[in-house]
């Protein structure tokens, strides 16, 4: 112990000479530091009684209190009994990358990474590995050897404290819901409850999870890097006295008889276990740590292009998944210069093969591309709805995948997946494999959150894993919620991962018939507003092709225009389940949007940072005391870039700049 602790010691002065490590001290109970490149982030490890802890400070102010470390293999125990070997010598980059589809194009971010080795009583060695950069702390285990190993649990957490308050979602309990879907991490967040809150079914949280630490800032807890080689974790039910501990997944999670362990080969290095910290939302927001800390793992095998879908189901149902109505989405998605037409759940007895390599040739003539629906299958479900049995073997799946390739589609949506075992990791990660060696995007639903994976599998386009538009039809308690709901989900769950909210629906009722169903409660320059607050490389509307009629052009000719992915993301004002104001770039054009979450009207005055000159921008927003009515104009910013804007209860706005001036 001597020796360690003498190796120890020398090392970290070592380091604190030359490279900016700052070792406090290396015995029991004390603490080393390793800080960000701009000094605000600090992570400090240390042991007590032969336990591993990490807490983290911003501004010298803690955000997480000491947060246990450790994991608990079949053979080993890293969560007791340990004592400190060495530190690796400390990395410093400055990251440069480009994302294919995102939030922002090109990424720049600077890190400094060091890895804490220790070992347990019976000379196990694992290694803790932490990068910490101007926008949070990532960590990930390094555990040593040779051969395999099970993985049976972790003993991470992150310990808040008292003061803090948490937006977080429920995860839903294996095999509930319709068909028994669950979990497929679609509910409600709970707002500004206090730590400590136990989870609305038992089960736990689902990552993303945010919290307010008081006045001090904020902090986003999630995962990235997770594939076929791990299992997908989730925040543990039991959080007394604010410790959020990780927990692996439920064995009723995927198949009762697949492991709720992780088989891995050593050495291995787990997934990264983010912490996203800033003084305000804004750097939140704006994070790209998720895909920071992975790499693509293939080239891309097709043009995965982004865009936008005409997609028939949201409003009128599995009825009219039919040759007849297609045609009319796919002319909808070509007069509206969109770039896919989705086609959904029975297509293939409804239309039949024969018939869609039809609508593949007529699409095509018009530039559209096909996305087909694909049941994921598998006991894990009891969704009827087909194609059955296509896209859970991979014989199948590849003359499914081949037959597609020859006709012309260019996509595919997954349903109704199981849960978050290796085996489902396996899953998703063999569809997009094989999708890529024919060129073909995949789009999951039902599904688990991407962690990830838009940086990792390059025709990965988007997913669900989020309470979505499709809910407002079934309830109309979901669309009373639906406006709350939506000024939540760019400060957590789309912060991560590309999000398939499918948003953009102009009827006044949510059901097949006009007058039925659901009432929607927000307005029409809400929902204009969403492809611009909420982000998915390919956006599925709910507009149908009376829309067209009911609408003056320059909606269309906004919603033709809007991009689906971004060169610059910034978050302008807003605060979860109040509101949100977004600006994204796309070459020289940025669009601000802002939407209204309460049954108030709004007056907002904030400044828009890219704004050099005053411009000439145009404005599209709600016409006065009406739901589905909006109107345009021309709007003049100042050359500080200030801007007031009135939304009315449940509204929105958008404003298009040119900053070379022309609109």
């Amino acid at each position: 112990m001597k020796s360690a602790k003498k190796r120890l010691k020398t090392k970290c002065i070592l380091s604190g000479v030359l490279s900016a490590f700052l070792c406090i001290a290396c015995d029991s109970g004390e603490k080393m530091s390793l800080t960000s490149p701009d000094s605000k982030v600090a992570v400090n490890v240390y042991l007590e009684e032969g336990k591993l802890f990490y807490d983290i400070e911003l501004d010298d102010s803690p955000v997480l209190e000491a947060s246990p470390l450790g994991i608990m293999t079949k053979n080993s125990n890293f969560s007791k009994d340990l004592i400190f070997e060495d530190i690796s010598e400390l990395k410093e980059e400055n990251q440069q990358y480009s994302l294919l589809r995102g939030k922002k194009s090109q990424v720049v971010q600077s890190y400094r990474e060091q890895m804490f080795n220790v070992k347990n009583k019976e000379g196990k060695q694992l290694g803790v590995i932490f990068r910490v950069s101007n926008d949070g702390v990532a960590y990930a285990y390094n555990i040593k050897g040779n051969g395999e190993e099970e993985v049976l649990s972790e003993n991470s957490g992150f310990n808040f404290p008292e003061k803090t308050t948490a937006f977080m979602a429920p995860l839903a309990k294996a095999k509930s819901g319709w068909a028994k879907t669950n979990p497929s991490y679609e509910d409600h967040y709970q707002l500004d409850i206090p730590i400590g809150t136990p989870s609305d079914y038992g089960q736990g949280w689902v990552y993303p999870a945010l919290f307010r630490i008081g006045d001090e800032g904020w902090v986003l807890i999630s995962e990235t890097g997770v594939d076929c080689n791990y299992v997908a974790t989730h925040l543990a039910d039991d959080s007394q006295g604010g410790l959020y501990k990780v927990e692996f997944p439920h064995a009723d999670h995927n198949l009762p008889e697949d492991p709720a362990t992780a088989a891995v080969t050593l050495p291995f290095t787990t997934p990264w276990r983010t912490i996203t910290i800033g003084e305000n939302l804004n750097t939140i927001v704006e994070s790209t740590m998720a895909q920071d800390l992975v790499t693509p793992y293939y080239s891309p095998n097709g043009d995965y292009r982004s865009g936008k879908a005409s997609w028939s189901w949201l409003v009128y149902n599995d009825g009219h998944t039919t040759y007849k109505d297609t045609k009319e989405f796919i002319d909808l998605a070509d007069s509206l210069d969109f770039e896919y037409c989705l086609i959904d759940a029975i297509w293939d007895t409804q239309i039949g093969r024969d018939k869609i390599e039809e609508l593949a040739k007529y699409a095509a003539v018009k530039n559209i591309g096909l996305i087909l629906w694909y049941n994921s299958n598998g006991n894990w479900n009891d969704a009827p709805q087909s194609p059955l049995n296509r896209m859970n073997t991979r014989d199948a799946r590849r003359e499914e995948l081949a037959w597609m390739q020859k006709i012309g589609i260019k996509g595919i949506k997954v349903d109704f997946f199981g849960g978050d075992k290796q085996s489902g990791m396996q899953l998703y990660q063999d569809i997009l494999e094989d999708a890529n060696d024919f060129g073909i995007a995949c789009n999951f639903h039902g599904a688990t959150l991407p962690r990830g994976w838009d940086r990792m599998f390059p025709n990965f386009v988007t997913a669900e894993a989020v309470m979505g538009m499709e809910f407002c039809k079934f309830d109309q308690k979901n669309a009373d919620w639906q406006p709350k709901h939506c000024t939540i989900l760019p400060f957590v769950r789309n912060v991560v991962a590309p999000m398939d909210f499918t948003p953009v629906v102009l009827n006044s009722t949510l059901g097949e018939i006009p007058g039925t169903g659901a009432k929607r409660k927000t307005t029409a320059a809400f929902e204009l507003a969403l492809p611009v607050i909420f982000y998915s490389p390919v956006e599925h509307f709910g507009i149908v092709p009376d829309n067209l009629k009911q609408f003056p052009k320059y909606v269309w000719n906004y919603l033709s225009k809007v991009p689906s992915t971004w060169d610059e993301t910034l978050l302008i004002d807003g605060y979860p389940g109040k509101d949100v104001m977004m600006a994204r770039r796309s070459g020289k054009i940025w669009y601000v949007a802002g939407i209204n979450g309460e049954k108030i009207a709004k007056d907002f005055s904030c400044q828009l940072p890219f704004i050099q000159k005053e411009t000439m921008a145009q404005l599209i927003t709600d016409k006065s005391n009406t739901n589905n009515e909006t109107e345009i104009r021309n709007m003049s910013i100042a050359e500080n870039g200030e801007i007031q804007i009135s939304i009315q209860p449940y509204g929105g706005f958008v404003l298009v700049i040119n900053t070379d001036g022309e609109n």
